[in-house]
């Protein structure tokens, strides 16, 4: 089994980022204008230290769009996407942005895009910028006649209980959805907190992001880097072991196990594979 597994029972899991029945469709023609307001290709990552030169006590956030390409389209589309790309970037797009496209499941035919590091006021600023140069008459030009239709999501990212560099390298990101339970949300985060906080004492060896869906159920997202598939054997030493060396009780550890499993009514995982050739 994989590391996102031996997550699963207490981890809460990222973003960023899997279409599903309890997310809802955007209508097309409105989406393929809004897209092009916000758009952008990025990186699953979370920078702590871009946070902090930021601002800690701002809301960071993410932004991501999947779009399921028409019939037969989806190699035009991702042509013109590397396309579109190259036209932002030459309108100096204030936003980095990375493609990434799904590994598992039976909905393959879908491509993801995502944006990070940004405050609710910076979002104001995009649409200004987009506006101005025409970034969304140049989508409708290149891109949008090959998309079936969107989805459109927005996180804020938690930091606090993060671990995440400017540095880390992958390939592949394991995305796990949790949907808390009504009520929860106060026990969540205070559990979420002990958790993280034995990861970073303990030095568990891994790089892991946490997020808040905006809208939706209010999902808890966790995203797990890794740089290829031997990445995701089980580790040697199980997280339950770190947590109760942290909190200095084996039976102490099993029962915030025990209570962060019933937190949620739901989980979904999936796992994404970064295309950099898109975006470069």
């Amino acid at each position: 089994m994989p590391l996102f597994a031996w997550l699963l029972p207490f981890w809460a899991h990222w973003i960023y980022t899997q279409e599903d029945t309890t997310m809802k469709k955007l209508v097309r023609n409105a989406s393929a204008v809004a897209l092009l307001l916000y758009f952008g290709l990025t990186t699953i990552s979370v920078m702590a230290d871009d946070h902090k030169d930021k601002g800690a006590d701002k809301e960071m956030l993410a932004e991501m769009w999947i779009m399921v390409p028409k019939e037969g389209k989806q190699e035009a589309l991702e042509q013109a996407l590397k396309e579109h790309v190259k036209f932002r970037k030459s309108k100096n797009d204030p936003r980095e942005w990375h493609a990434y496209v799904p590994v598992l499941g039976n909905k393959l035919n879908r491509l993801a895009v995502r944006a990070n590091q940004f405050t609710w006021a910076d979002m104001d600023s995009h649409d200004e910028w987009a506006t101005k140069e025409g970034i969304s008459e140049n989508w409708q030009q290149t891109a949008d006649q090959y998309v079936d239709h969107y989805h459109h999501y927005l996180a804020v990212e938690d930091h606090e209980n993060s671990h995440w560099g400017p540095d880390v390298e992958y390939k592949y990101v394991g995305v796990t959805s949790y949907q808390p339970k009504l009520g929860h949300g106060s026990a969540i985060s205070d559990d979420l907190k002990t958790m993280a906080d034995a990861a970073r004492a303990e030095k568990w060896p891994y790089n892991w992001a946490f997020s808040w869906a905006v809208g939706g159920e209010g999902e808890l997202n966790l995203a797990v880097p890794y740089k290829n598939w031997a990445e995701m054997a089980p580790p040697e030493q199980k997280f339950m072991e770190i947590l109760a060396s942290h909190m200095g009780s084996e039976d102490e550890a099993k029962t915030l196990m025990e209570r962060w499993a019933g937190h949620f009514e739901k989980i979904e995982h999936n796992i994404w594979e970064r295309r950099s050739d898109l975006t470069e």
